[in-house]
């Protein structure tokens, strides 16, 4: 099968089965990179839920990357990663 027939073929899947197709080939390409891999994921996720708006998708990656404070840091003191 060539390119041009698998681009056709995946033109007339529904958008689930696209984002399903574009997550195992872009995992293939990345060869496990996991930097590479999480801004997939990402950009993934963001295709996935247009209706989420940006800050939404920022504050979870904030959280998963660590980046949080308790409260009483976040009313009183400048956060770690900004001193």
């Amino acid at each position: 099968m060539t390119a041009t027939e698998i681009i056709r073929e995946a033109e007339s899947l529904p958008k689930a089965e696209k984002l399903r197709v574009i997550h195992h080939l872009l995992g293939a390409v990345n060869g496990g990179d996991a930097a590479q891999q999480k801004a997939v994921e990402r950009l993934l996720r963001r295709l996935e839920n247009p209706d989420i708006p940006e800050e939404m998708f920022r504050a979870m990656e904030d959280i998963e990357d660590g980046r949080t404070v308790d409260m009483e840091t976040a009313l009183h003191q400048k956060p770690p990663w900004r001193t």
